[in-house]
């Protein structure tokens, strides 16, 4: 039996300033409950790999009938397993994200245990692949597909539903248009979030690599310069990312809580809208059954 969907403590509509603001504000106010739980097993996995890297790297020859290591079945492995880990994280992430902002208790093992399932890994997967799909269909599909399954996550972890019904419940919610106005869609929402998401996680990404790899990029233009072995000197460096890929991942899984948060308020935000949930329960709270009275019981 599925659980009925509960309302969040914040009314809605809510314009797109006011989203980015209250995603702050609830990132910031849970964060010790969901980042490790996330963090950790991504930031270890991804560190592993960045080894393993730097293992088939030093090992990596020059010949032109060898392969090369990141094409190998081993590494291709590794890395399939590193995205499907990034992935049911979020997923996990996004769990614990839509508790808080329906003001119910955070369990990340719920959380994770609940993204292992069967019928969301199936979910996730076919979403996966629909974008894969529209990325290459030249890129630009990709931009109305994403933003149009961006709450399927929500979507299975606040009603329950999977599969088909989770893609078209993200895409009935995000395509709603109140009143006809196109600029108060849930997809436009949606674009900005992911647009802010990605400049975010960029910018991010780049001061925490850039120290790690201005050391590497000078002293190998140098030795470039010099007419040197290179495959030699960048042997050598490559061990310096694997501090650098620790705290790259560590940095990005802190930018997906943030957007975790402003996803699941979108979602709240477009199901207000669209349904009226946000009225229901003002209409509940100011019209309260009164304590007198047995449910089932007609006043006389």
């Amino acid at each position: 039996m599925t659980e009925p969907p509960s309302t969040p403590p914040l009314p809605g509509p809510m314009p797109f300033p006011l989203l980015l603001d209250e995603a702050v504000w609830q990132a910031r106010r849970h964060f010790r409950a969901v980042y490790p739980a996330v963090a950790v097993p991504v930031a270890t996995l991804s560190t592993a790999i960045a080894i393993l890297q730097a293992l088939w790297f030093s090992n990596l020859t020059v010949d032109l009938g060898s392969q090369p290591a990141f094409l190998s079945p081993g590494y291709l492995t590794v890395l399939v397993v590193q995205i499907a880990l990034i992935v049911i994280a979020g997923n996990a992430l996004q769990v614990g994200a839509v508790d808080a902002a329906a003001g119910r208790p955070i369990d990340m093992r719920r959380a994770w245990r609940f993204s292992l399932r069967g019928r969301v890994l199936g979910t996730l997967a076919l979403s996966g692949l629909l974008c894969l799909a529209a990325f290459f269909l030249c890129c630009v599909p990709v931009l109305v597909v994403v933003p149009l399954l961006s709450l399927v996550s929500t979507v299975m972890a606040e009603e329950r539903l999977f599969g088909v019904r989770a893609l078209s419940r993200s895409i009935d919610l995000t395509g709603y248009r109140p009143q006809g106005r196109w600029q108060e869609m849930a997809l436009l929402k949606a674009v900005l979030m992911l647009f802010v998401t990605l400049i975010l996680a960029y910018l991010i990404g780049a001061l925490v690599s850039l120290p790690f790899q201005i050391p590497m990029y000078v002293n190998l233009f140098r030795h470039a310069a010099a007419g040197e072995d290179m495959a030699r000197r960048m042997s050598s460096w490559i061990w310096l990312q694997v501090p650098a890929q620790f705290l790259n991942a560590l940095a990005s899984q802190a930018v997906d809580v943030y957007a975790s948060f402003g996803f699941a308020l979108l979602f709240h935000d477009a199901r207000g809208r669209k349904e009226g949930t946000d009225l229901r329960r003002e209409i509940d709270s100011v019209f309260a059954p009164s304590p007198l009275l047995v449910p089932g019981e007609l006043t006389p």
